[in-house]
């Protein structure tokens, strides 16, 4: 759709549940997860919503892609091992690594804008908990030690601030932080259950959804929190937003 909620288009039509999407950063495809083939893969298409393709191809379930910001590579959730981790793959399918190997359950990511770190939600010290790594793996550390479930992260894109998705007021809301986890602050503000958002390629926004209106909506405020307003407005339940350039 537009910014501005108009122009709603449907890409994928088929009987399985598609989910997850993720603009790559040229703007020219799409990664996104798809149960099609009787578990969850993740897949790519063009912008168009043609040649659909499954990059993962394991019987395990792969969800949330995150392309890198030079486009070269995908991120993503995997349960082949077991347990969650985060893998990387090229954005054809190949060399599909795991970087976190740990025995906790390691989950959403997203690149920095460098390309150097991603940050992740885990739940290794027994809560949810935002760790940032560098992008091979290496020096994993915690972020926001809160008693609560921290997670669902998204690296803004100037490089400054994380923001991420947290329940420690006692509802899902969006918090924001410096990239080294201090001045976390509610970005939100509101009693309902804020979910999945991503910011805008100039960093001026975010897109998010919430059950505020009593069904699940697509809203955007600007990045301070201010000025929320709802995009979708349908009675059925719309989710997941991706921003393009």
């Amino acid at each position: 759709m537009n910014v501005d909620g108009s122009n709603l288009t449907r890409l994928t039509n088929t009987n399985a549940t598609d989910w997850n999407p993720a603009w790559s950063p040229d703007g020219t495809k799409i990664a996104f997860t798809s149960e099609r083939d009787g578990n969850a893969e993740v897949y790519v298409m063009d912008a168009d919503g043609s040649n659909q393709t499954n990059l993962t191809n394991d019987p395990g379930d792969d969800v949330s892609p995150a392309w890198s910001p030079d486009g070269a590579s995908i991120a993503f959730t995997t349960n082949r091992d077991d347990n969650l981790e985060i893998y990387v793959m090229d954005a054809d399918g190949s060399n599909q690594t795991n970087l976190t190997n740990d025995p906790g359950d390691d989950g959403v990511c997203s690149w920095s804008p460098q390309g150097d770190r991603i940050v992740f939600g885990t739940d290794r010290d027994l809560n949810t908990e935002v760790y940032v790594m560098d992008a091979d793996g290496s020096n994993q550390a915690n972020l926001t030690n809160n008693a609560a479930n921290d997670g669902i992260p998204a690296w803004s894109p100037d490089g400054s601030t994380i923001a991420f998705s947290t329940n420690r007021d006692g509802n899902h809301e969006i918090y924001v932080m410096n990239t080294d986890g201090s001045n976390q602050a509610n970005l939100s503000n509101n009693p309902a259950a804020e979910g999945v958002f991503s910011w805008s390629p100039d960093g001026r926004w975010i897109a998010f959804e919430t059950d505020r209106d009593g069904d699940l909506e697509v809203y955007a405020m600007d990045a301070d929190g201010s000025n929320q307003v709802n995009l979708t407005n349908d009675p059925a339940p719309d989710g997941y937003p991706s921003w393009t350039r």
